[in-house]
């Protein structure tokens, strides 16, 4: 008989990436905290300053893949032999961004998002995060180059910099915000 509360602190995220690989879908690994504290770091600077320093690519790499797992965890669908616990604990990591999303949003005191929409939203923005990895290990990135980086690209840094604070918290508790 399993464990329903596994004491060690990356016991779920273990499962979560045996169940993947059972049935087939895409490892989720999430960047370890050096890897996050070196990213937020950089966006820190970055967001204060206006300008881009050198850009820790590993970081970006890892996270740019662990948000397009995330992303791709929306479409799964629960087959005739998959349990409901399976399904959950493999859709679990789209509803906490979901759930982190809404919070970045509420903290930033933006328009409350309706409830059919909070999915949709949690798509675009993730989309968005995804975007600025991509072009952050872009090398003819023309916002890299700039004297002073967008508005709009800071505000997305700020994001992404909310979103990777939150979300191994958030996977810790196991549930939302």
């Amino acid at each position: 008989m399993k464990d329903s509360h596994p004491t060690e602190e990356g016991a779920g995220a273990a499962e979560e990436r045996a169940l993947a690989r059972k049935y087939g879908l895409r490892e989720l690994v999430f960047p370890e905290s050096e890897q996050l504290k070196t990213l937020c770091r950089y966006l820190t600077t970055t967001i204060d300053s206006g300008r881009s320093g050198p850009v820790p690519k590993t970081a970006v790499v890892v996270l740019l893949e662990f948000l397009q797992g995330t992303l791709n965890r929306q479409y799964i669908t629960k087959s005739p032999t998959m349990s409901q616990q399976d399904f959950d604990l493999l859709s679990k990591p789209y509803y906490l961004s979901a759930r982190i999303v809404s919070k970045i949003a509420r903290d930033k005191r933006d328009a409350a998002v309706e409830k059919g929409k909070l999915y949709q939203t949690t798509f675009l923005t993730i989309q968005q995060l995804i975007e600025l990895l991509t072009s952050m290990l872009d090398p003819t990135c023309p916002w890299m180059r700039v004297k002073r980086i967008p508005q709009t690209v800071l505000e997305t840094m700020d994001a992404l910099c909310a979103y990777a604070q939150l979300y191994p918290e958030v996977w810790k508790r196991g549930r939302a915000l």
